[in-house]
């Protein structure tokens, strides 16, 4: 079990720098499309970073940070940044 916990020491290290940083710059929006994937990390340290991915117009697919609200009322399918104002 140790070497398992090492080797995953520093993935919630980085995962931890992350959010830090991402809170502390705040998040940018992203752009406006349909909400392809969703993705939650937890940290391990009660904090989480929640992603979602969009395909815009063009046919680009773009993933960004978004706030716990944001995440939990964008489902898959659905039109970002419409979905954030429910």
């Amino acid at each position: 079990m140790k070497h398992r916990t090492a080797a995953t020491a520093p993935a919630t290290l980085l995962a931890a720098a992350l959010l830090t940083l991402v809170t502390a710059c705040g998040y940018e929006e992203g752009p406006p499309g349909r909400v392809i994937d969703k993705k939650r990390t937890y940290t391990g340290m009660g904090a989480e970073i929640n992603e979602l991915t969009v395909r815009t117009s063009d046919g680009e697919e773009e993933t960004f940070f978004v706030t716990r609200d944001d995440y939990d009322s964008c489902y898959r399918g659905s039109s970002y940044p419409a979905c954030t104002e429910r």
